[in-house]
């Protein structure tokens, strides 16, 4: 909504600032023609001290209104109070000037043509009006006895005059093609393309909205904002943006007026009527009343509307869905609204692709910036399990073997050894952590060494038997590939060892075709895997969802299979020509 409030705000404030450069112009044409009419004039009707006071006065407001206009400071309530200023103004110079008789007779004219363009027919008969009271009564108060019915025939000549102009500008105003309140009552198609373009402009800078919500409300605000400000008014209508779901059904992501709840979650398959319609041809199509479309007859808020508009939401071969409109008036759509709302449109499809672009790199960097928290977790809790509770260990015994070392030196000796192997195995440990973060091997000698080192390191420190079986096997995957296949399979192992308590671990590296096969499989207790994806999130493990999501990073994919007693085994498929 804020999108579309600055929308018309910008469209109506740069026609509003062409009317007012040209007024301030008339302005300064008005300065010097009393200048010029009081040089020459011989009746000499205007002192020179009215003459000058009125002049300064009005210069100095001129003046004022360009300042405004230069700067950009621009309230909208400026352009009704120059309007009042102006009918001031012009009353003022009518009186020092002779009243009716003034020769500046025909200058109310100006104010009242703008008053009709700008404000509408009913401002400019208004305006009228006061400048016919204005003469008359004026007339009235110059009138003298014995002068006749015929001293009040040009006061009456100009009423009419006055009123003749506001009736023309209501005219102009109601009928003006392009909008005339807006450009100053200019009338024609190319009027109407400029502001087009002009509408165009400001539809573009939708492409640097991120937000993707905020881009589907902006394309329901800014379409209907731009029917107004091309007096293309389609009364009270109902709006839905319709965009594919992940099951090829068309949903209401966004909309106006739907009085139905229930509308908003309503399915359309979008393969006929007026919806088919305009995707399959990729132009928008103007239709009858939807309760007659064989689809849209499913929305209750749609019943009332008696006409309706849809164009598809398309980018190149791309298409995201359609935008509706629908309208309470009948055949109210014409071929400039296909226009508006297709150059719209067009403008608005590429904001969503960028939107949902943007939107999935978030999600990407989020799922990135999770991993890493596992990561650092986890290796908190290695290092506080492991090597800490060791090296506090060799700490009090250290304490303890320096007491020995004066009352009991033979015992001191044996207590040494011990730590001496404690420190060993805590470095042991510390290096296969080290290994698992980043194996130099895998850089240098590639996975299967790599795996083949992982599964000596887990029978030399816990005992766990790991078998790798790699004949079928050969070095197909580049560096950040071979990563990610190793943590997946370090990930399967080690849920073996912890989870399992298998006995026996097997690993198997092959290549068939086009695809990489890597297995993990155990013989330890297994599990019901529908009752552990179903607790996952109560569970606050998010083992296999890492494995899958790491598989998808390389276009993998990996199958779990479990029984309990009789296993587990983790597959991870990865296709070659997709790696490559």
């Amino acid at each position: 909504m804020a999108l579309a409030r600055r929308f018309k705000r910008f469209t109506r404030d740069a026609g509003q600032k062409r009317i007012d450069w040209a007024l301030c112009l008339a302005r300064w044409g008005l300065v010097l023609l009393v200048l010029m009419v009081a040089l020459f004039d011989p009746t000499g009707r205007m002192s020179p001290s009215e003459l000058a006071s009125f002049l300064v006065a009005y210069v100095a407001y001129n003046i004022a209104i360009s300042i405004l206009l230069l700067v950009g400071v621009f309230d909208r309530a400026v352009p009704a109070s120059t309007l009042v200023i102006d009918s001031i103004a012009v009353l003022i110079l009518l009186y020092l000037s002779g009243g009716f008789e003034s020769p500046f007779f025909f200058v109310p004219l100006l104010p009242i043509l703008v008053a009709s363009l700008r404000f509408g027919w009913w401002s400019g008969l208004l305006e009228a009006i006061v400048f016919s009271v204005a003469t008359l009564a004026g007339a009235l108060l110059s009138w003298e006895a014995g002068q006749g019915a015929v001293f009040f025939f040009q006061p009456v000549l100009l009423a009419i005059l006055f009123v003749g102009a506001g009736m023309a500008g209501a005219l102009v105003s109601i009928r003006g093609e392009g909008g005339g309140r807006l450009l100053g009552g200019a009338v024609g198609r190319g009027h109407r393309a400029g502001r087009v373009g002009m509408i165009y402009e400001m539809a573009s800078t939708l492409s640097a909205t991120l937000n993707y919500q905020r881009v589907l409300e902006a394309i329901l605000d800014i379409s209907r904002v731009g029917f107004d400000e091309l007096d293309l008014r389609i009364g009270e209508s109902v709006g839905l943006v319709l965009l594919y779901d992940q099951d090829g059904y068309l949903l209401p992501a966004t909309h106006r007026n739907l009085v139905m709840p229930k509308d908003a979650t309503r399915r359309i398959k979008g393969d006929r009527g007026i919806v088919d319609q305009a995707i399959g041809s990729a132009q928008g199509v103007i239709g009858g009343p939807p309760a007659e479309d064989p689809e849209l007859s499913v929305y209750k808020s749609l019943q009332p509307c008696r006409s309706m508009i849809c164009v598809p939401l398309r980018a190149g071969f791309e298409t995201f869905g359609a935008l509706l409109f629908a309208s309470v008036k009948p055949a109210v759509y014409t071929p400039e609204h296909v226009e508006l709302l297709t150059i719209f449109c067009n403008q608005a499809t590429i904001a969503l692709q960028n939107a949902s672009l943007y939107q999935s790199l978030r999600e990407e960097r989020d799922k990135i910036v999770d991993k890493e928290e596992q990561a650092r977790n986890k290796l908190a809790r290695d290092l506080h399990d492991g090597p800490t509770q060791d090296i506090a260990a060799i700490a009090m015994r250290l304490n303890f073997a320096r007491l020995l070392v004066e009352r009991d030196p033979k015992r001191a000796r044996a207590e040494l050894a011990r730590l001496e192997d404690l420190a060993h195995r805590t470095v042991k440990e510390i290096r296969s952590m080290l290994f698992t973060l980043r194996p130099v091997i895998l850089e240098t000698e590639g996975l299967v060494a790599a795996l083949s080192m992982y599964a000596e390191n887990l029978q030399e420190n816990n005992g766990q038997l790991v078998q790798v079986e790699a004949e079928r096997y050969q070095e197909c995957l580049d560096i950040e590939a071979q990563g990610v296949v190793f943590t997946i399979m370090e990930e399967a192992i080690n849920n073996a060892r912890k989870h399992a308590q298998a006995q026996h671990v097997w690993v198997r590296l092959a290549v068939h075709d086009d695809l990489l096969v890597a297995q993990v499989a155990d013989d330890g207790q297994g599990f019901d895997l529908q009752e552990v994806e179903s607790e996952y999130a109560a569970q606050g493990s998010l083992g296999m969802i890492s494995m899958k999501e790491r598989a998808a990073l390389i276009g993998g994919t990996v199958d779990i299979r479990s029984q309990e007693g009789k296993g587990t085994r983790v597959t991870l498929l990865v296709p070659l020509d997709q790696e490559a």
